[in-house]
């Protein structure tokens, strides 16, 4: 069987024409070198910029965006045409891709409230993976095709809530049985006083939350890491989508690049 990756990215990582370009290019060199990718990608930064041409506001708490119904709607209208335009690129770069979004994959819960400077906020229309449904996932593989999914889930009810990209990559990764996962970010991976952390432990990494080095946008992202290796995934990559061909340098030259995350 082809080794199966997840590959998750930001608006934030790839904003730069060419470096989605490199990037689609990057996959298409790893679906011809045995591997299996599967792409889940966020729109943060779209999302915020059209939410303040409509003249709506854009509040995050713990990373997280609150999502009333009007924010849900430009959510989605924004997720699905940047969905459209990479699905474009990949298949310039020669990529056979199907863009879908995580509606019927994962099945998903409403977030509780969360604290927020001694107080619960509530979050609106934001979910958390509960379960998942591999079918859909497997077909895609089965037939040669590289899903490209957008963040925008339902609950059991079919209710849409908007869940966390990195959270959605960690119970995509768990679906489809991914030996790897890799977060494409804007730096060059977890960063401690502007140094590189080229390899970390889920232990180390919560020695660094607790003494704030990781936090903010940060910590969603490590907590898709950790949801990903304690559900089988075996190692987590975090790499600079800015760096010229970092994946396929991490992944087919072993070239010591990003930040890795094991378990142990």
């Amino acid at each position: 069987m082809e080794r199966r990756i997840l590959l998750k990215f930001g608006g934030n990582a790839l904003a730069e024409a060419a470096d989605l370009q490199r990037f689609a290019e990057d996959v298409y060199t790893l679906s011809q070198s045995g591997f299996a990718p599967i792409i889940v990608h966020g729109g943060g930064p779209e999302i915020s910029a059209e939410m303040e041409k409509r003249g709506l506001p854009a509040v995050k708490v713990a990373g997280l965006r609150v999502t009333d119904s009007a924010a849900l709607q430009v959510a989605e209208e924004v997720l699905q045409s940047l969905n459209q335009h990479i699905v474009e690129v990949f298949q310039q770069a020669g990529c056979r891709v199907q863009g879908t979004s995580a509606e019927g994959i994962i099945i998903a819960a409403k977030k509780p409230p969360v604290a927020a400077d001694g107080n619960l906020v509530d979050l609106g229309y934001v979910g958390d993976v509960q379960t998942f449904n591999a079918q859909p996932l497997e077909e895609f593989l089965a037939s040669g095709i590289i899903p490209v999914i957008y963040p925008l889930c339902a609950d059991a009810a079919g209710v849409k809530l908007n869940v966390n990209a990195d959270t959605v990559a960690a119970g995509v990764a768990e679906a489809a049985r991914a030996a790897e996962m890799v977060l494409v970010t804007d730096v060059p991976g977890i960063l401690q006083e502007g140094r590189r952390l080229p390899s970390l432990t889920l232990s180390q990494v919560d020695s660094l939350i607790a003494a704030q080095v990781i936090t903010g946008g940060m910590l969603p992202k490590v907590e898709a890491c950790r949801n990903a290796l304690l559900s089988g995934v075996h190692t987590v990559y975090m790499l600079n989508g800015k760096e010229p061909h970092a994946l396929a340098k991490r992944l087919l030259d072993g070239a010591d690049c990003g930040t890795s995350i094991m378990v142990e």
